[in-house]
């Protein structure tokens, strides 16, 4: 055989040859190409994952000083939330399954079930879907759902029925009530709520206004709160600022939640997961403590008031306790700064215990960090800062193993990096906090600490201020209030280049 190909070879013309020269260079520039997207395509992946993250640092707004503390949600398989992405850009080309419920159109349908015959009956205005984790913020998946009724409900799934007030509904992935692949709860009278006793949060088992649609999927069951988005406030609004604060500061955060909400409900992230939202970090954390009258209050009397810069509604960050001053969205590096999210002078929060703390941070544990990221790396041998933004944040952190200079780059890789897990932090009042997952903030300074011998033990961080710094300071909102400047003072301050809008401007333009 390899004779004959050696003399049809020696007989072919120059034109013959040339052809099968350019068919061979075609298959391996085809081989090359197949690669080259095969490797984008797990960068894009990696890349996603990592915007997840950072969206999980941008939102983190813990009450620090309040002693209230929540983690990023943490998904069993941390590559399915970004794997949803994909699935939103292809549009849910694929039709659902025989027997199985489009998420999307069901949550349609229970929209629009709600607003014809149910909206007078529990709020008006727009609707926003609310996706509820499982207890610990783990997974959007759960076993099995127990719900309590508190009024009057119709049963909407493979039977219709009414639900009387108190009654209990236990739900499996193979209960007969999810047969057509979900079923929806729907309120039939005013100031019902739904208790889902199969979760825990701060306030115990949860109350939610509105509907709560359950789907069977193969990965479990997942709920969906659909509800007015000012009843939706009055459940984010204590979960994200203790409804003790003073009135003007709690009216302050309110606008800042309904504007972030309003943003989000355009982007609609989950919308294959038939939400716009979930109940966490990620997102806002909702119903993690009770509605309270204070932060009610302050729902009602802005209501439908957002934050606007040339027209759109702002990502109205905002985070725990300053260090002095606040930051630009440089701390994400971002591409195109947002002219309203300036760097600000803030010691209305001088007095909050986070507004300056101390950690120390051991060797080993920063190595293990560092090996995450770069397995091959046996040894870190220096920390150095290369640079600071405008509000003082660390940008670029430098570390020095056997492998070379390895440069991190992010306000949320740098806090990984130096997380005090398990160590103690002392803040400015003498209190002490063990240490999580992330450092209190990036705004800090570092010297090292060795041992009697010199040998290198670790670093010890004195820093300030808890959060990203980026938007608001809710401390500082607290001070600001306190010495009585009004809602509308303590955002412009915070915010530059906005206006004080309302959202049916947006939901007009948006629907016109």
């Amino acid at each position: 055989m390899e004779k004959k190909i050696r003399a049809y070879i020696i007989i072919m013309n120059w034109k013959e040859k040339l052809k099968w020269k350019l068919l061979i260079i075609a298959a391996a520039l085809a081989g090359i190409l197949i690669v080259w997207c095969a490797g984008k395509a797990g960068e894009r992946k990696a890349d996603a994952r990592k915007e997840v993250l950072k969206e999980y640092a941008k939102k983190e707004n813990e009450w620090a000083s309040a002693g209230v503390k929540f983690q990023p949600p943490r998904f069993e398989n941390a590559e399915e939330k970004m794997d949803q992405t994909d699935i939103t850009d292809k549009k849910n080309e694929e039709e659902p399954k025989k027997g199985e419920v489009s998420a999307t159109k069901a949550v349609e349908a229970v929209s629009e079930t709600q607003t014809d015959k149910n909206q007078e009956s529990y709020g008006s205005g727009p609707v926003i879907q609310v996706l509820l984790m499982t207890d610990g913020y783990k997974s959007y998946y759960h076993e099995k759902v127990s719900l309590k009724v508190q009024g009057a409900y119709e049963l909407q799934g493979a039977e219709k029925r009414q639900m009387a007030d108190r009654e209990t509904l236990n739900l499996q992935a193979d209960s007969p009530e999810l047969a057509k692949g979900s079923l929806s709860l729907v309120p039939l009278e005013a100031d019902c709520r739904i208790q889902v006793l199969s979760l825990n949060r701060g306030q115990g088992n949860p109350l939610y206004r509105g509907s709560l649609t359950v789907y069977r999927d193969k990965e479990g069951l997942r709920l969906v709160n659909t509800l007015p988005l000012e009843n939706y406030l009055c459940g984010v609004v204590p979960s994200e600022m203790p409804a003790s604060y003073p009135e003007e500061a709690l009216k302050a955060q309110t606008v800042c939640a309904r504007t972030y909400a309003s943003v989000q409900m355009q982007e609609s992230k989950l919308a294959d997961l038939g939400a716009q939202v979930d109940d966490s970090v990620g997102f806002q954390v909702y119903q993690n403590s009770p509605e309270a009258e204070s932060s009610s209050r302050a729902v009602r009397d802005t209501a439908g008031k957002i934050l606007l810069n040339n027209g759109a509604p702002i990502c109205a960050y905002y985070f725990s306790t300053s260090h002095g001053k606040t930051s630009t969205d440089e701390v994400w590096e971002a591409s195109a700064p947002s002219s309203y999210l300036q760097s600000v002078e803030c010691s209305y929060d001088a007095e909050e215990p986070w507004y300056q703390w101390t950690v120390s941070v051991k060797r080993e544990s920063i190595l293990e960090h560092v090996q995450q990221t770069y397995p091959g790396v046996q040894t870190v041998e220096k920390l150095e800062i290369q640079e600071k933004g405008e509000g003082e944040a660390v940008q670029r952190l430098a570390v020095y193993t056997d492998k070379g200079v390895k440069v991190y780059s992010s306000e949320y890789d740098i806090r990984t990096l130096l997380a005090p897990v398990g160590e103690t932090i002392v803040r400015q009042d003498g209190s002490e906090v063990k240490g999580s997952a992330l450092l209190p903030s990036a705004y800090f300074d570092m010297k090292e600490e060795r041992g009697t011998d010199n040998t290198l033990l670790g670093w010890r961080i004195e820093g300030g201020g808890y959060g990203h710094g980026v938007g608001m300071s809710q401390n500082g909102a607290r001070g600001m209030a306190k010495s009585g400047k009004s809602w509308e003072e303590i955002l412009t301050y915070f915010y530059k280049d906005i206006e004080i809008g309302n959202l049916a401007q947006v939901v007009n333009q948006g629907n016109s």
